[in-house]
């Protein structure tokens, strides 16, 4: 009988917990929130943190804390958030336009390009920001494969300079070594 009525209690105590757990972490989250909606990002991650401290397991706390740091241009970190979001919800299409347009301004253009095109090919006509970035991304690549192109063509042309300066020291040498020998030793013998 003790024993139960210590059970009791003790079951009692821990769903008062969890709940003052949850007054806890809906206050951090809602007030990181509204400071997200004011424009105050900065103010809104160490909210954010808190509610992740007490309420590790919510997903949506990292979704907003990971907007934060997107507005606030921490692009690690929030790439970190947004993966810890789509690992529990791999199906949430806003988070991976997040983290792609993320991956984006990390110049991580091939993970990018995927998260996007996963965003449009799941709907195609409400995706307008993900085709912008795509777009985006095919210019970065057309400019680097240019760019590579141009720096493959300037190391040929170096190369092919080297080349011919090795090509012009041989006749150099020629031309003012051996001549002028052959040309003494002919006058020489003959003689």
């Amino acid at each position: 009988m003790k024993t139960l009525i210590i059970f009791t209690l003790s079951i009692v105590f821990s769903v008062c917990a969890q709940s003052q757990n949850v007054e806890r972490y809906m206050q951090y989250h809602d007030k990181g929130r509204m400071l997200i909606l004011e424009g105050k990002y900065d103010k809104a991650i160490p909210y954010l943190d808190t509610a992740i401290n007490i309420m590790p397991y919510y997903p949506t706390i990292f979704q907003d804390r990971g907007y934060a740091y997107m507005q606030l241009k921490n692009y690690k970190k929030a790439v970190l958030d947004f993966n810890h979001v789509l690992a529990k919800k791999p199906y949430m299409n806003e988070i991976k336009l997040q983290r792609g347009m993320a991956y984006y301004h990390l110049n991580r253009l091939n993970e990018s390009e995927q998260d996007l095109m996963a965003v449009v090919n799941s709907n195609p006509s409400k995706n307008r920001e993900a085709i912008i970035y795509l777009k985006n991304i095919q210019k970065e690549k057309e400019l680097a494969y240019i760019e590579n192109q141009q720096q493959l063509e300037y190391l040929r042309l170096q190369v092919e300079n080297e080349r011919l300066q090795r090509a012009r020291h041989r006749e150099e040498v020629i031309w003012n070594t051996v001549v002028p020998l052959a040309f003494w030793t002919t006058v020489f013998l003959t003689w």
